[in-house]
């Protein structure tokens, strides 16, 4: 693969969720024992694995006439797959972390993290967010952070095309038909509030950011990912909750009472807010989706009470509780009475809790101190399949969405799930310690769904296993220096502590 342009600027196991200041990991000796949670799945079966996948992040597809192309971001760059033969998929391209370093980096170090990668399905290009530390950028020294644009054109050839610097780099998120990104993450201008930064890529070797700041929320607050719906609203999620705008078209403006034109760079708020403390005590909303128009089937069966579109499913991202029995919960919320910008202001309003779910005790969750929080998920036919990193991939059915029930579960062993996305009938996880992995439903999770069947978590607790040389090892997840556990990291085995780019 060649860069065209020079870059601008130059587990299922039993882990302890450590301090940024913990010991050094150690490596455990081939053919030591060691002491494992026990792996369980139900109603899920593996079909096969993208190799060469560990550390994978995000996952995204894009169709090139008959061949089905998926996306993989991780630690070490961006692969491209042919998976049209989803039993038997090849290797494409790979650029790597050493092919994306700026002067100054380090590019032993891991790219990172471009938690939620877009492909524009058009112009064939992928958007990889630039977190503040990677490639073991630490303080005092600079540390860019910002957008690479990459042409996937010919995905067995990734070229980067230019490298966007802005004041953020956590996710960004194509709007208005791939014209523009909005980047969220922590805002690192003098103003350090939360914010959306729009730039405009319909030239994508000449990005350029507007002067413009989207969603602005408090000073501290931060926020972290967009969700488009099929409307075409594009949902923000972060601190105090998550709220949608319209990008484009004429709407009228509930702050205003004016009708006007939205835009990428000036949208027009349509509805959202805060969740109750009681259902998200720490008011930081991950990720959202939103069920309407051709995907109001993916959602609950609409009713009289929760009518079409007036549903948004989002996560509390917190590390509280190993189970998420008191947070890190996945959260249904009703969007009625916050259309009239109810939700917008120092103090906005709470949406009415529809449902709640998390992997607690009482679906047989694993005992003991592992790490547990929703994360990402997706949803499809009233499915949704979800991340709960050391808890698992869980599959619930949210037909009502008053009572989620769990249909089928994926711990296998080591397992540290990010994030699963349902790709014509089946599911690709990116679990950052085992790789990719496409699983697939069977009949009984169906049969479950159809019968509203609890299918709880069976498990045969821990047990002592002696590590081979192909075994999965326990990779316990720190703090991020700049997040917290808002955003954790798989700590190094060289240790990390604080301003330590071991851990980055």
């Amino acid at each position: 693969m060649k860069v065209l342009t020079a870059l601008t600027a130059g587990l299922l196991t039993a882990l302890t969720v450590q301090d940024a200041s913990a010991a050094p990991v150690a490596t455990p000796q081939q053919g030591a024992e060691e002491v494992r949670l026990a792996p369980a799945a139900k109603n899920v079966r593996l079909r096969t694995t993208l190799p060469g996948t560990e550390r994978a992040i995000s996952i995204a597809f894009a169709q090139y006439g008959r061949q089905d192309v998926a996306f993989v971001s991780s630690e070490s760059g961006l692969q491209t797959f042919d998976v049209t033969d989803v039993d038997n998929p090849k290797l494409l391209d790979h650029l790597t972390k050493q092919e994306m370093a700026l002067p100054g980096d380090d590019p032993s170090q891991r790219f990172w993290e471009n938690e939620d990668i877009n492909v524009d399905p058009k112009r064939k290009l992928a958007f990889l967010a630039r977190e503040v530390n990677s490639f073991g950028r630490a303080l005092p020294g600079d540390r860019p952070t910002g957008n690479y644009i990459v042409s996937a054109v010919n995905p067995a050839d990734l070229k980067i095309l230019a490298f966007h610097r802005q004041n953020t780099g956590h996710t960004s998120t194509c709007v208005n038909d791939c014209q523009y990104l909005w980047t969220a993450g922590r805002d690192r201008s003098a103003e350090n509030t939360g914010r959306i930064y729009v730039t405009d890529i319909r030239d994508p070797r000449n990005p350029k950011e507007l002067p413009v700041s989207v969603d602005v929320r408090g000073a501290g607050k931060i926020t972290h990912d967009v969700q488009v719906d099929a409307m075409g609203i594009a949902w923000v999620a972060g601190d105090d909750g998550t709220r949608g705008y319209w990008t484009d078209g004429w709407h009228r403006d509930p702050l205003t009472g004016m009708f006007r034109k939205a835009t990428a760079a000036d949208p027009v708020p349509y509805a959202g807010g805060n969740v109750p403390q009681i259902d998200m005590p720490t008011r930081f909303t991950h990720n959202s989706f939103r069920p309407v128009g051709r995907t109001l089937f993916d959602g609950p069966r609409p009713t009289r009470e929760n009518p079409a579109g007036s549903l948004l499913l989002h996560t509390e991202e917190a590390f509280g509780s190993s189970t998420c029995k008191d947070q890190g919960r996945f959260v249904i919320s009703s969007l009625r009475g916050t259309e009239n910008g109810e939700g917008w202001g120092s103090t906005p309003k709470e949406m009415k809790t529809v449902g709640v779910w998390s992997p607690d005790d009482k679906e047989g969750t694993l005992p003991g101190d592992v790490t547990c929080s929703a994360h990402y998920f997706d949803v499809q036919n009233r499915i949704v399949a979800y991340s709960w990193y050391e808890q698992g991939t869980r599959f619930i059915d949210i037909s009502n969405p008053a009572k989620p029930i769990q249909i089928g579960y994926w711990r296998p062993d080591a397992a540290t799930s990010w994030a699963p996305y349902w790709h014509k009938g089946n599911v690709f996880v990116a679990d950052i310690v085992r790789g990719v992995e496409i699983v697939s439903l069977t009949k009984g999770a169906y049969e479950a769904q159809e019968n509203g069947t609890n299918v709880q978590l069976v498990t045969g607790g821990p047990v002592k296993v002696k590590v081979g040389p192909g075994d999965k090892q326990r990779l316990p997840l720190v703090p991020h220096p700049d997040y917290g556990y808002a955003c954790p990291m798989i700590a190094s085995r060289g240790g990390c502590g604080p301003g330590s780019s071991s851990c980055c």
